[in-house]
Order: structure tokens, then sequence, then C-alpha cells
């Protein structure tokens, strides 16, 4: 009997939320609540579930990982600057 999984968790990190102030050619043209918008409409189109979790500061990034077990079947990752040396980041998952 297979289980259908459908719960995506997408982890938004720091300065993502500033999307839409910043420099448009370099970071785009969506705000930070358009982008959380199409990904949602996204997942429904593909009978997907999407949470969103956003914050600044990486320890609260770690905790909410950590959280996660049960909570979802799949997590997406949009860590920003984290992903180049977030050693914390990558240990918790």
């Amino acid at each position: 009997m297979s289980v259908l999984r459908n719960r995506i968790e997408v982890m938004h990190g720091v300065n993502l939320d500033q999307l839409g102030r910043r420099d448009p050619t370099h970071y785009g043209g969506l705000s930070f609540d358009e982008l959380q918008h199409h990904i949602s409409d996204m997942a429904a189109d593909l009978s997907l579930e999407a949470r969103f979790f956003h914050t600044n500061h990486e320890g609260d990034f770690v905790e909410h990982l950590h959280r996660l077990e049960g909570m979802a079947d799949g997590i997406i990752l949009n860590p920003g600057a984290w992903t180049h040396y977030s050693y914390a980041i990558r240990d918790a998952l």
C-alpha cells in the first residue's frame, strides 16, 4: 500500500524577503510575496501542498529544520547566502 506524499516545506533564508526591493537586474523583478504565490500555484498543479517558512536568522532556520519531522514529506531549501557557508544547516539536514 502506498501513501500519498504531498506536503512540501519551502524554506527561504537570509535576505530573500527583500526580493522586489533589491536590484531587479541582479535579483529579478518578482517580490517575495509574488515568488511564494507562484510556488503555491505550481505546487497545486502538481497536487502538492506547499507551506512556507522564512527567516534571516540562521539558528531559526536550523531549529525549523529540526521540527519538520513528520510535518513535511519533502523540503525545498532556498537558503540565500547560507548556501555557500552554512555548516550548521548542512549538519541539520
